[in-house]
């Protein structure tokens, strides 16, 4: 899980980066394409990391059971 959150990141952060550098260089705005990109990535990181901690298999505390 936490090989496939960094990779994405790292992914994300490349493809920001450049567009940003793109942008300063033909003096431009930042294309909104990318934007929602980042948004619409972090909220599915959200939900598949909430989904796979929903997941895991219960401690035996939490059964009353010690």
């Amino acid at each position: 899980m936490i090989v496939m959150v960094i990779g994405l990141l790292i992914l994300l952060g490349i493809i920001t980066i450049g567009d940003f550098y793109v942008a300063l260089a033909e003096h431009r705005p930042v294309d909104e394409s990318v934007i929602n990109l980042l948004q619409m990535s972090i909220t599915g990181m959200v939900g598949i990391i909430a989904g796979y901690i929903n997941g895991k298999p219960k401690c035996n505390k939490e059964k009353g059971n010690e």
